[in-house]
């Protein structure tokens, strides 16, 4: 029992070492104050506590998620502010025609993508149901119209018609994505992978260093085929 314990604490500790965790973390505190204040001056079937309360049982429940569930899972979180950032930066220098995001979730580095480049077409891949969705419904809404969503596997997705990719995985399938990429990407393709390297014999072009030790790994497929 003891060694649970223990086991349990080190991966909250290597949990809450990630700056992400630690915003979800004051996100859930500022929430269960709001909702202390407006049980003390309000009513509960107020609507304002109803709503914060809403907020702050989500997000336990998707900090539980995280540390439970989805731990040696990819990443449901999207890709921090200064990375998206420079991924769309990196992606704009190459103007792609057609660009993938494999593993999108709710679409937060394919909208600012679609929106930098009017001239791309670009596609997100997410397998799992709610993040698709998410998506798909954001998009409906509020455009961009060059911008679409697939709920597939990408892993049986065919991503030869793409002149970029971008990913935001974890170690286990950023490896086994570098495989396929190699084998489908034709030569000259932009890979940007936020935070894992690929698997395979990909060499990156770049490696650039982030905030909070993260790291944006860049690479061309096949530079020397493309150059000459």
């Amino acid at each position: 029992m003891l060694d649970k314990v223990k086991s349990a604490a080190q991966q909250v500790g290597l949990w809450l070492k990630k700056p992400e965790r630690l915003l979800d973390l004051t996100g859930i505190l500022l929430a269960a104050y709001l909702v202390y204040v407006t049980w003390s001056f309000m009513g509960p079937l107020d609507l304002l506590h109803v709503i914060l309360a809403g907020i702050f049982i989500f997000s336990a429940l998707k900090i539980v998620y995280e540390l439970t569930v989805n731990r040696i899972n990819v990443p449901t979180l999207a890709s921090g502010f200064f990375e998206r950032r420079k991924m769309v930066e990196i992606v704009q220098r190459h103007a792609p025609r057609t660009l993938i995001d494999l593993g999108s979730g709710r679409g937060e580095l394919t909208r600012h993508i679609a929106r930098a480049l009017p001239q791309a077409q670009v596609m997100g891949i997410e397998n799992r149901l709610f993040p698709y969705l998410q998506a798909k419904v954001y998009q409906r809404l509020f455009g961009p119209k060059n911008l679409e969503y697939r709920q597939d596997d990408f892993f049986s997705y065919d991503c030869s018609a793409a002149d970029a990719v971008v990913l935001y995985l974890n170690t286990k399938v950023a490896e086994r994505a570098g495989e396929k990429l190699r084998r489908e990407l034709k030569p000259g393709t932009l890979v940007v992978s936020n935070r894992f390297a690929l698997g395979g014999d990909w060499a990156p072009a770049e490696i650039l260093q982030m905030l909070f030790k993260a790291k944006l790994f860049v690479y061309y497929q096949n530079p020397k085929v493309f150059a000459d």
